[in-house]
């Protein structure tokens, strides 16, 4: 017995408690009621938490390095409007998203150069392009939303595998496996690590740390900008209100799945996934079970203090026994 739990810990490690909650949640919900655990609902579940599951990707890797991004809201507004426009204008629809890919590299590199170069908290350079991007979505938009898509493009959000797995669902879990690859397996992955873990051993160790801040904040913006892509094709329209507090439900996903935002270097793609499927099943349970829009967001913030407290005892009793 105690061989069996050894390897248990071996296997899933500091993601023990976020899989504990996920299996309480799905035993809880499969009695309180029918209709939860149904592939159709499951499938729901994974489409409806695209948006802030994918940007999570990004925000968890510029957290890992140190930093926080705060205008992952912005840039996904502003890239999918963006784009959404210039599909309507008749340019192709994949033409227009790489537009939109394009503006949030550009959101991104602006980012990392504050940071990066010119020293600035990232707190302080990120809150400013958020409200640069929220600005000119603003402006761009009128306060309108946009709506009748190319067709091709609403495969993305809309399509489905076999008549059962949404697109959207395959999407995330597809960059998810991708990026918890990367993390792990490539030199700029494991770099990530230790320009988060420590900046000087880093440079010490003959890692550019500002190529590898600039490619973080790149690719967060980046991630951004793909979530809003899969949203507004999902839903066929991109409203004015796009993404309002997506980087605090990006940030309370890398949170719950075990990112420090205390110190750098500390997180893991694959918990960050568990995060936001803990967030996923818990605004699905509260949805059936009809609690109100108003009571949600305490009750999200509250599993979120219940995790942080879990894994703070849960890192102490380890550092004890080490």
């Amino acid at each position: 017995m105690k061989e069996r739990t050894q390897t248990i810990k071996a296997v899933f490690g500091e993601d023990i408690v976020r899989l504990a909650i996920i299996l309480l949640f799905i035993i809880v919900m499969s009695i309180a009621s029918p209709y939860f655990l149904t592939v159709r609902n499951m499938m729901n579940i994974l489409q409806n938490i695209s948006l802030q599951g994918i940007t999570a990707i990004g925000m968890t890797m510029v957290i890992i390095t140190g930093g926080i991004d705060i205008s992952v809201g912005g840039v996904c507004a502003f890239t999918a409007w963006v784009a959404a426009s210039i599909m309507k204008g008749g340019t192709h629809w994949v033409l227009a998203c790489l537009c939109g890919v394009g503006i949030a590299v550009l959101c991104g590199a602006i980012n990392a150069f504050s940071v990066g170069v010119m020293k600035i908290p990232p707190m302080i350079a990120s809150l400013a392009m958020m409200n640069m991007t929220r600005g000119l979505q603003t402006v761009i938009s009128g306060g309108s939303t946009l709506s009748g898509l190319p067709e091709g493009f609403q495969v993305i959000g809309q399509g489905s595998l076999f008549d059962v797995i949404p697109i959207p669902a395959i999407i995330i879990v597809v960059l998810y496996v991708l990026a918890a690859w990367f993390m792990n397996r490539t030199v700029l992955g494991r770099s990530i690590y230790a320009v988060g873990g420590n900046p000087e051993a880093a440079r010490v160790a003959g890692i550019k740390n500002t190529r590898v801040l600039f490619f973080a904040y790149i690719m967060c913006s980046v991630f951004a900008c793909i979530a809003g892509l899969v949203f507004v094709s999902r839903t066929n329209s991109a409203p004015s209100t796009l993404a309002n507090n997506l980087e605090m439900k990006a940030i309370m996903a890398a949170v719950i799945g075990g990112t420090s935002v205390t110190f750098g270097g500390k997180g893991k793609i694959m918990g960050t996934f568990l995060g936001i499927i803990i967030v996923g099943l818990m605004t699905n349970a509260l949805d059936l079970l009809g609690v109100s829009a108003y009571y949600q967001q305490f009750i999200q913030g509250l599993m979120v203090l219940f995790v942080v407290f879990l894994e703070a005892i849960r890192s102490n009793r380890a550092a004890k026994r080490a």
